[in-house]
This record gives C-alpha cells, structure tokens and sequence, in this order.
C-alpha cells in the first residue's frame, strides 16, 4: 500500500518548491513530516507526535518532531530533526546527526525505553539511527534520496515495526 495521494502530492509541492530555491526553510518539511509520521504512528496505537523546541545552554535553538507513546505516561520513541535542502552535504548530515544527539541525550529521561530511534531529514533526504543509554549510536538505515519513494516507504513502515516491537505495541 503506497502512502495516501495527500502526501505524495506534498512532497511533489516541495519538489517544484526546492527546484525554484533550494535553500527554503525546513519549516516547510514539517506538514509532510508529520503527516508521514501520523500515517505510521496513529493515535489509534496510542502514538502522538508534537513539535518540541530544544534550547541550549549557548541559546541556539531547535525544533525536533518528536513521537511519544501514550499510556500512564509519556515516552519519546522517535525524534526527527529537519534541515533545508541545502544543507545535503556530508557536514550538513554530520551536523544534523549531532543535533539529534545532543537533543535525545537531554530528554532521555522523558522515556521509559532505553533505546531512542531519530530520523535525521534535509529536504527530502532522510536517514535513521538508534542510541542506546548503553552504547554508541547505531545506523538503522542510509540516507534515501526521497522519503516518499517506494523504498522509503517500505523502510518507515520497518522503522514503524522496530518501534511497535520495542514498545509492545500490537497492530490488528
């Protein structure tokens, strides 16, 4: 089953938005972000997803897309950090990466989980790893060239299926 024609139409937009100026901000990633994550985290399976911001101690300030599951409390599952197109360069996704870090490594006690997933996003772009309190980051998946190709759309629904797993979230 493909993604519905809602978000393959917005990612479409955002083509011809990133063709006319490749350095649009990546506020404009947030609508497909969340619906993409909506589709693979509903509320039905007791998912919410909010927008957070992270301020440092330095004052610099970032919004994450963050994935809770929702029962007597609330525990952060997954974390997406966006950043424009332009920024699609080996440092682009170094700097991305340590955001996340930086950002799950402040809110690990926000959940009961020990490990965290994070998607990192430029653009269309995306790739995912997992920290651990026990251990280094791990790579999950690569970085794709478009989170509404097929391929993505399998790896989300794999990344949907770790995340279920480690939650004991049961789909019917």
């Amino acid at each position: 089953m493909p993604y519905p024609q809602a978000i393959v139409t917005m990612a479409q937009n955002l083509l011809q938005e990133i063709a006319d100026d490749p350095d649009i901000h990546e506020n404009r990633f947030y609508m497909l972000w969340n619906s993409i994550l909506t589709f693979y985290f509903p509320i039905i399976f007791q998912y919410g997803v909010a927008l957070q911001t992270f301020i440092t101690g330095t004052g610099t300030k970032s919004e994450f897309l963050v994935v809770k599951i929702v029962r007597e409390s609330e525990s952060v599952v997954l974390v997406v950090g966006l950043k424009k197109p332009s920024e699609d360069t080996d440092t682009g996704r170094e700097n991305v990466r340590e955001e996340l870090l930086n950002f799950i490594g402040e809110q690990c006690e926000e959940t009961e989980f020990t490990t965290t997933y994070a998607i990192a996003g430029i653009g269309l772009s995306w790739s995912v790893f997992k920290m651990s309190v026990t251990a280094a980051p791990e790579p999950v998946f690569d970085w794709m060239s478009n989170v509404t190709a097929a391929k993505s759309f399998n790896r989300m629904g794999e990344l949907a299926l770790m995340i279920d797993q480690m939650t004991g979230t049961a789909r019917a």
